[in-house]
């Protein structure tokens, strides 16, 4: 039987854990949670994954255990193994240009600079299905992006994401039952509403 992929981005190692661009990282494993389930090694496709079933379909939740910038290296391959469609990915990631708290459904061929979706992006030769989590702005002009992204989330910023978890999932579930424009009409309609 095939099944959907959703894959979160982020980098492996406790020193990331908190950081904004393992934000993917932290959803799948939030979800996983609450359907009480348990990522496990794929150690021939550098990848932890969890089995979902809901309303009869089958998803692989896939957190790449590879650097950021090349989280498309085994995907094609754990894909083709584990009977996933490349066309039927569901990608989450951090995004810079939305605040934190912030949320975006996206359908499209391009990773916005990106390196995590640019990889993903040139492995499967596809466009993505892309749940965008907001990490941004950067407040320090001076920092890198690089550096940005890779710092942790401050215990109010934690607490906002915590806030908003249930809503992230919600959205990803809707895009996993009534697929990407359902949940773009939904949630994409008023993008202020997509913020705390």
């Amino acid at each position: 039987m095939a099944q959907n992929a959703i894959i979160g981005l982020g980098n492996p190692g406790d020193c990331y854990q908190n950081t904004r661009h393992n934000i993917g990282f932290w959803l799948l494993e939030e979800l996983a949670k609450s359907r009480g389930l348990t990522f496990k090694s794929k150690s021939k496709f550098n990848a932890l994954t969890a089995s979902l079933v809901m309303q009869e379909k089958s998803y692989l939740l896939v957190k790449p255990m590879t650097y950021m910038n090349e989280s498309g290296r085994f995907l094609k391959s754990l894909l083709a193994y584990s009977n996933c469609p490349s066309e039927s990915v569901i990608l989450v990631h951090d995004d810079i240009t939305l605040p934190i708290g912030g949320m975006k459904v996206s359908n499209s061929k391009g990773h916005g600079g990106h390196n995590g979706v640019r990889s993903v992006m040139h492995a499967l030769g596809t466009s993505l299905v892309r749940l965008r989590l907001g990490v941004g702005p950067n407040p320090n002009t001076l920092n890198s992006l690089a550096s940005y992204v890779l710092s942790a989330f401050n215990s109010d910023e934690l607490e906002k994401l915590n806030d908003r978890k249930d809503y992230f999932i919600t959205a990803l579930l809707k895009i996993v039952d009534e697929g990407v424009d359902s949940a773009m009409n939904l949630f994409n309609k008023n993008l202020k509403t997509n913020t705390p």
